[in-house]
């Protein structure tokens, strides 16, 4: 079962759910999302007559994650860009998700380099 909060600044509006699903109260639809270019999943929410991109993963973390250091960026903890649930997030500093990323594909480089000189 899902926990459903409004999105702050579309109270009444939209509301995301802890597992990454925007629902349009209005219309009474979830909305489907799209991928970005850097293949992070977002919608479109509509405020006064003006569109508003938004970041699945950061409307999650506003919404189900605290942050009291105040952190700016959202990790996800295991790199895919399109697990959206709340306990796959974390709020991060810029530099700490650079690491991150960096030594996660490093072991994934040396994994595949290990498989390629396999023996069999």
């Amino acid at each position: 079962m899902c926990n459903w909060i409004d999105i702050k600044y579309f109270e009444g509006r939209y509301q995301i759910s802890d597992a990454g699903q925007v629902k349009s109260l209005i219309r009474n639809i979830i909305l489907k999302p799209q991928s970005s270019y850097h293949k992070y999943l977002r919608v479109m929410l509509y405020l006064d007559g003006k569109r508003y991109w938004r970041y699945i993963h950061r409307l999650v973390a506003f919404a189900f994650k605290e942050n009291p250091d105040n952190l700016p960026e959202v990790d996800h903890k295991d790199y895919i860009k399109h697990n959206n649930f709340a306990y796959n997030l974390k709020w991060t500093t810029r530099k700490e998700n650079m690491q991150e990323m960096h030594e996660h594909y490093r072991k994934k480089k040396e994994n595949t380099e290990e498989l390629e000189a396999a023996p069999f």
